[in-house]
This record gives C-alpha cells, sequence and structure tokens, in this order.
C-alpha cells in the first residue's frame, strides 16, 4: 500500500475501515432464517486490511504528533473489531479464512460443535482398525463420575478378568441394575438383548470394538475400546479403557451386570459375567456425564445404540389401546418394533415410581393379551395389555428405520435468545427455521411420512428446550380461494404439543395420491442457550424426498403483538361468541410487479392454546358472521402454539383478519405477522362497542315477567328510561 501524503494514507485506511463497517452492518439485514458465517467471514479480512493500513501510516512518519493518539486509536478500534468478528467466527464452528457458503456449510459447523459433551470429545465415526487395539497399555486419566450408591462402597477400578471375555452361546442374558442409577440406559440394554434372541439380530453388543473374527466383541490387547453410538445427529467414536468399577472390600461388580439365564451365577451379585454389556455401558455413561445419569425413557438410549426411530406415545387421555395393541402387535412379530414402558409420578403397589421398564415378549392366547415386562433392578413378570394402559405413564418404542428407508435430513443451529422477551414469549415464528419437503412416488395406499426432530444434547446441567413439530400440507386451493394457495395443517393429531424431549416424531398421514409438499415448522420455547437440531423426514420405499430450506424473507412485513383475554377470547365459527375475537383491517397494495401479491400470515402464541387464523372479503370491517365463501386464506384446523398460511395472487385491497381459539376462554399472549411482496398494513378493528360508555342494570321480580307482545301481558316487563344529554348510539 502506497502513499505520498498523511492525508492520502489517512483516506485509504479510513476508507478501508469504513467497507469493513459497511459489511459488519449488512448482518442486520440478513434474514433470521440465513446463516451470518458468509458475511462475516468477509468482514474480518476487511478489518484486518484496515488495520494493516492504519499501521503502515503510523510506521511512515508522515502523521503529525498531534495526531498519532487518534490514529493510534483508530487502529486499535478496528483491530478489536476483528478479534470480535474472529471470536464469533469460531463460536458459530468454523475458522478464519475458510469460507464455508450456504446452509452446508452451517450444517457442518453443528456437527462439529456436536462432538463434545459434557467435556468428552467424541469424533464422527470411524471404523478403527486393528493398531488402535495394540501396542501400550491404555488407560484414561479421568474415569466416569460414579453414582453416590457405589461410592458407598468403596469403588476402585480394574480390569475385567481375561477369562471372562470367553465366549458364551445359545443362552438367554440377563440384566442386573445393580447400583447404577439410571434404569432407562439398562432396560435400553435388556430390550435390545432380548431381540436379538427373538430374531437373530446382533444389537447392542456390535456397537463395541474390537471385534473377533465372528463378529462379537472381544478383548483389546492394550486395554482400549471404541463404542459407536449415535449421537448430535451422527455417528461418533467413544473411547475408553477397559477397567470397571468394583468394590475394594470384596471386589463386587458396582455395574450393570450381563449374565447368561443359565448360569447359577445370573442369581448372584459378586459375579462380573460378561464385560462387553458393562464396557458398552460405560462408554454411553462417559458421554452423558457419569453413572448418575437419571432417566425414565430408554427409547433415546435405544435410538443412540442402534438407529431405530424413537417415538412416546402417552397412555392417558386419548390413548385408543385396541388401535394401538393391533399396531404393535403386527410389527412385534415381524420384529420391526422395541418396546418400552415408563411409570408416572404415581404408581400401585409393586411397581417404581419415575422407573423404566423392558419389555421382552407380547403374546395373545385367546382373549388375553399379555407383555413379559423387564425390570432392571429386579425380575420379569407377564402383565395384562389392559394393566399396562391403566398402571403406566407412557409407552416407549423404537421402529426399525428399515420401514421408512428413503431419509432426508437437515441440521441447524438455534440460536440463543436476543433478549429475555424473547424468552419468556415463544420466540418469533420467523425465526424458526422453515423447510419445504417434498415427496414424489409415494406409494397408493395411504403412505405415512415420518418426521424426527432431535435437540443435541452438549451438557447434563443444560435443560432441554420444550420443543414441537407442525406440519402443514400445501395444495390449490378449491373455487372459493379464487387462486389464492391454502396451507392446511393435519388433521390426525391436531394439537402439536410441545414437549420436553430429546425427540420428537410426527407421523403425517397422506391425504393425497399424488405428489405432496409439506412446510415443516420446528419450533421451541424457554430455550435459554444457542442449540443444535437435526430434523429427518422418513418416508416408504421407492419415494423420493427433498428438503428445501425456505431462507428467504419477504420484503415487506408488519408485526403486532397482542393476547386473547376473558373479553375477546371468542372460540371458533360454531360459537355465537366468535365475533368477539380480536379482529384486524389488512391492506395490501399494488405490487411493484404485477397486479396481485404473493405473501404469508404467520401467528405464534401461547403453546396451550390452539390457534386459527382466517382472512376474509370484509373490507377492513367487522364481521360478524363467517361463510365459507367469505375465506380467502385460512390457517386451517386449530394448532397449539402456531398458525400459517401462504397466499399467493391476492387482489389488492383491504381485508379483514380474525384471530381465535378453539375453546371460549382460552388466553394467551401472541404475535401475528404479516408478510408480503407488496406494501402490507395491520390495524386493529375496534370491537362492537369500543369506546362506548356502558351502564349496567340488574333487576329480579315475578310480577313483572310479562313475556311476549303476543301473550297479552307484554306491557308489565320492566321498562328502563334512558336519559342521554348528547345524540348518538345505543346498542
Amino acid at each position: 500500500m502506497s502513499f505520498r501524503s498523511y492525508q492520502e494514507g489517512l483516506k485509504q485506511a479510513t476508507d478501508l475501515a469504513n467497507r469493513a463497517i459497511q459489511i459488519e452492518s449488512s448482518l442486520s439485514a440478513l434474514s433470521p432464517l440465513a446463516s451470518p458465517l458468509p458475511t462475516l467471514q468477509k468482514a474480518f479480512p476487511a478489518y484486518i486490511s484496515s488495520a494493516e493500513a492504519y499501521s503502515h501510516l503510523l510506521a511512515s512518519n508522515l502523521v503529525p504528533a498531534s495526531d498519532v493518539v487518534t490514529v493510534r486509536k483508530k487502529w486499535r478500534l478496528v483491530l478489536e473489531r476483528a478479534e470480535k468478528i474472529k471470536a464469533r467466527i469460531e463460536s458459530l464452528g468454523s475458522q478464519v479464512g475458510k469460507v464455508e457458503i450456504g446452509d452446508q456449510g452451517e450444517e457442518d459447523a453443528v456437527i462439529r460443535r456436536g462432538g463434545k459433551i459434557n467435556g468428552v470429545t467424541v469424533a464422527l465415526w470411524a471404523e478403527p482398525s486393528c493398531r488402535l487395539f495394540q501396542g501400550e497399555r491404555y488407560r484414561e486419566d479421568h474415569q466416569p463420575e460414579l453414582a453416590e450408591e457405589q461410592i458407598k462402597k468403596n469403588p476402585i477400578w480394574s480390569e475385567v478378568q481375561e477369562e471372562s471375555w470367553k465366549e458364551v452361546t445359545g443362552d438367554e442374558w440377563v440384566m442386573r441394575q445393580g447400583p447404577v442409577s439410571d434404569c432407562s440406559v439398562v432396560a435400553a440394554m435388556g430390550v435390545e438383548l432380548g431381540h436379538n434372541r427373538k430374531f437373530g439380530t446382533d444389537l447392542a453388543w456390535s456397537n463395541l470394538y474390537p471385534k473377533a473374527n465372528n463378529g462379537k466383541p472381544r478383548r483389546s490387547d492394550n486395554g482400549k475400546h471404541v463404542l459407536k453410538l449415535l449421537l448430535n445427529g451422527a455417528w461418533r467414536s467413544v473411547v475408553m479403557d477397559a477397567t470397571l468399577p468394583h468394590s475394594s472390600v470384596d471386589h463386587t461388580p458396582l455395574y450393570t451386570t450381563c449374565l447368561p439365564s443359565s448360569s447359577s451365577a445370573s442369581t448372584t451379585t459378586n459375579t462380573s459375567g460378561a464385560p462387553w454389556a458393562p464396557l458398552a455401558l460405560k462408554g454411553y455413561f462417559k458421554v452423558f456425564g457419569g453413572y448418575s445419569l437419571r432417566g425414565s425413557n430408554p427409547a433415546p438410549d435405544i435410538y443412540a445404540f442402534t438407529g431405530w426411530i424413537p417415538e412416546r406415545i402417552s397412555l392417558r387421555e386419548g390413548f385408543q389401546r385396541e388401535k394401538e395393541w393391533k399396531k404393535l402387535s403386527r410389527a412385534w412379530k415381524n420384529g420391526e418394533v422395541m418396546i418400552s414402558l415408563g411409570t408416572g409420578e404415581r404408581v400401585r403397589d409393586g411397581l417404581v415410581k419415575l422407573h423404566a421398564y423392558g419389555v421382552l415378549g407380547l403374546r395373545e392366547d385367546d382373549d388375553q393379551r399379555l407383555l413379559e415386562v423387564f425390570d432392571p433392578g429386579a425380575a420379569t413378570l407377564w402383565i395384562s395389555w389392559d394393566q399396562v394402559c391403566s398402571d403406566f405413564e407412557a409407552l416407549h418404542c423404537n421402529w426399525n428405520p428399515n420401514l421408512k428407508p428413503v431419509v432426508a435430513t437437515r441440521h441447524w443451529s438455534w440460536p440463543k435468545p436476543i433478549n429475555h422477551t424473547a424468552l419468556s414469549n415463544n420466540e418469533n415464528i420467523t425465526a424458526n427455521p422453515q423447510y419445504r419437503l417434498k415427496l414424489t412416488d409415494a406409494p397408493l395406499d395411504g403412505s405415512e411420512i415420518w418426521l424426527l426432530l432431535s435437540q443435541h444434547v452438549t451438557s447434563k446441567d443444560r435443560p432441554l428446550d420444550d420443543i414441537a413439530l407442525h406440519v402443514f400440507e400445501d395444495y390449490e386451493a378449491g373455487p372459493r380461494a379464487s387462486g389464492t394457495r391454502l396451507v392446511q395443517p393435519k388433521q390426525v393429531d391436531q394439537a402439536s404439543p410441545y414437549a420436553n424431549s430429546i425427540h420428537i416424531l410426527t407421523r403425517y398421514q397422506l391425504r393425497r395420491r399424488s405428489d405432496s409438499t409439506l412446510l415443516v415448522i420446528p419450533a421451541r420455547d424457554r430455550g435459554n442457550f444457542q442449540t443444535g437440531f437435526t430434523l429427518q423426514a422418513l418416508a416408504p420405499s421407492g419415494s423420493t424426498l427433498s428438503f428445501e430450506r425456505v431462507s428467504y424473507t419477504l420484503p415487506f412485513s408488519q408485526s403486532l403483538s397482542a393476547s386473547l383475554n376473558s373479553r375477546n377470547a371468542g372460540g371458533h365459527a360454531g360459537y355465537p361468541t366468535h365475533m368477539i375475537n380480536p379482529q384486524y383491517s389488512i391492506t395490501v397494495e399494488t405490487p411493484d410487479r404485477g397486479s396481485k401479491a404473493d405473501g404469508r400470515i404467520l401467528l405464534q402464541g401461547d403453546k396451550e392454546v390452539a390457534w386459527n387464523v382466517k382472512l376474509l372479503w370484509g373490507k377492513g370491517e367487522l364481521v360478524s358472521d363467517v361463510t365459507e365463501d367469505m375465506i380467502v386464506c385460512d390457517t386451517g384446523p386449530y394448532s397449539f402454539g402456531i398458525a400459517y398460511c401462504d397466499f399467493h395472487d391476492l387482489n389488492p385491497g383491504t381485508y379483514t383478519l380474525i384471530v381465535s381459539d378453539f375453546e371460549p376462554g382460552q388466553i394467551g399472549p401472541f404475535t401475528l405477522t404479516v408478510e408480503s411482496k407488496a406494501p402490507v398494513n395491520i390495524k386493529p378493528i375496534p370491537a362492537e362497542g369500543a369506546g362506548m360508555f356502558s351502564r349496567v342494570i340488574q333487576h329480579q321480580s315475578e310480577t313483572t315477567a310479562g313475556g311476549r307482545p303476543s301473550g297479552g301481558r307484554y306491557e308489565r316487563n320492566p321498562s328502563v328510561e334512558v336519559i342521554m344529554p348528547n345524540s348518538g348510539v345505543v346498542l
């Protein structure tokens, strides 16, 4: 960089600084769904170039003595900005000078950040070579944190006996929980072993390395083992040594044991049994923060070991036991499902509250339906299906992913809320990632598509977000919409409840025999941290899936926040109180190009309230009765937390919009956003009687009840004299 005078050098440095500032300031104009990494990667070298220009200027001896302090201050400022930009780039999982443009770069960063869990680094899975298990003896510096019951036994860490690696075949395995807190992981392991016995699979033990020639785990020559787990959206490697906790007094195993049921040792507590199972569990506990991990849902644990799709089915309100039994029984016979159970806070005698149980058998004898239930801390017992439905809180299923072999996957990171307002209320829907899922060549037999939303876990001390998955189907409307395109939510389950879970599975029944397009909107509530997420779509064989992120922002947008309260929560259109719901005048102007406008209506509100929005031919006036021919755009069946619809080719003009809940009296805040390719304006329509004085008179008398005019006593009815000082309207 050359300059002949102080003024010329200062101008060059200042221009470079202004350019860097301009690049950084463009971040505010990005869509909430767009990745900031490309812009940050441009801003960083721009600030560095500016800092170099100021540095050259200071070294040139052309700067007047009176300006040296000022120029040096500017030099430090641009350097500080460069450092902050660099820190932000690294916080997003990238590196300065390594530009990754588009969604793929962001997804790769999400997967990289998911590789550190509770301080343990877990690399992406790669088949370990034989050399990894040879050479110098491997011993970890830190072992997984022990549970309180284990610590009471004065534990020591020692390697398992070499003799215990001898192969045992042809037997059923018996799992004993021991002094380990997490019953769900033990139940999960027991369910997987039960599936192996019944269907000849190799679940669970096939995850541990090294392996013998027959494919089963073997003793490592140097004491190093590797466990393969599906964690935070990818298969990963967990490295550990071969030591396990034992009592220092009598060397009793202080871990879950796995013994053949035919062995007499299966009834004792001081026999270690097959070492591969407790070693696999050790690797799992290492990643998730230690043996004190608590849980009552084995489905996520089974998913981590096998990749089988987790699903939680509540056994409470709305559960259809006949339908579910037929579905589970059919899948069980084909080896397509693994089942476990969970209890709640209240249990009958003989069951443990907040405890996980595995299911090892399912049978139907005459009119009796029975489940073989495995208690990780005790024995196995047979329980009737009706008793299971009444005594347990939830049914946990894991489905063979081969049922839906066509898979599309996307990863993204939900940023930390900017302020406490966004934290206390649901985050604005425009900040939610939106995906357009296109399905083609689906079978014509009422096919079902599965959508699995998973949040990434990085620390046991970080609470899970409340998450939900909203699915809307995109289809061309009938004549009443006059060319608009409606987006209707699913009707199989009109509720989209939020769940405080690692995974939630949504089943969507395809209602059309042709190709389908779905809009998928993940949502979260009370998210405190930046959190990684993975969304999978699973479809039947022969189908074709494509996942497109809807990342554009329409040029014109207006939002307002309001609430349903006791005065304006009128319920759906079937109630006479529907007219008291909040109504708004929506004015859409003529777009720059063309005579009609495209856009969308988005509402996000209290997650406990089911919402609906209707855009009507109402000329911006109060509407008291809604008929089908008035509806321009409708968000469809009431959906918890979110309502959404697109409109296409909308004529410029003024319309009436109604926000409603499903039942009268359901109250809660909401944010309404209308986006369009043409200028748009939202104004509240005053409710009937708004701004008017009111007087209430209470009166009761049997002698003045005259009835209708034709009754002959109408004049006996009470009369009220209304005195108005000025002219006005009386309602």
